[in-house]
């Protein structure tokens, strides 16, 4: 069975709560066509009551329009847990206005930064990316990243 990979540092005890107390954790899965990359998001299976904090035999609230309800796991060693990333590059980039509102990378930063994650996927067989930089600083990076999993 394959292992689901959580890339948020120190969540394994609310997983181990939720499995435990509020019926096991719900996988949600990203639909954003806009955002694929996304991944996926979690939350326990059943709700709360806000009155009284008992938990409710009702399934918890889809987080967000853009996800879609996958399995509920109830058994902790399905998740492959990130304990931290380790930074392999950091690339400088260039916005330009996008639809609306948005900013995107130009074309130009958006190949630099596609082939250091090729790169570093090859090196150490996965990697992500983050952006480091608010949208008005002078100087905009993406940094290039791999996971660092927590012993089995």
């Amino acid at each position: 069975m394959d292992k689901i990979d959580v890339m948020v540092p120190g969540v394994r005890a609310k997983f181990e709560e939720w499995i435990k107390e509020r019926g096991g954790v719900q996988v949600w899965h990203n639909l954003n066509l806009s955002n694929p990359g996304a991944g996926n998001q979690f939350s326990p299976a059943f709700d709360r009551s806000p009155e009284s904090g008992n938990v409710l035999n009702l399934p918890y609230p889809k987080p967000h329009w853009s996800l879609g309800a996958g399995e509920v796991v109830t058994d902790i060693k399905r998740f492959r847990f990130v304990k931290g990333f380790k930074e392999v590059k950091r690339i400088r980039v260039a916005l330009q206005r996008g639809s609306g509102l948005n900013f995107q990378l130009t074309d130009g930063s958006q190949r630099k930064v596609d082939r250091a994650l090729d790169a570093a996927r090859e090196k150490y067989g996965e990697a992500t990316y983050r952006k480091d930089g608010g949208l008005f600083d002078y100087e905009r990076y993406i940094v290039i990243e791999v996971p660092e999993w927590e012993a089995l």
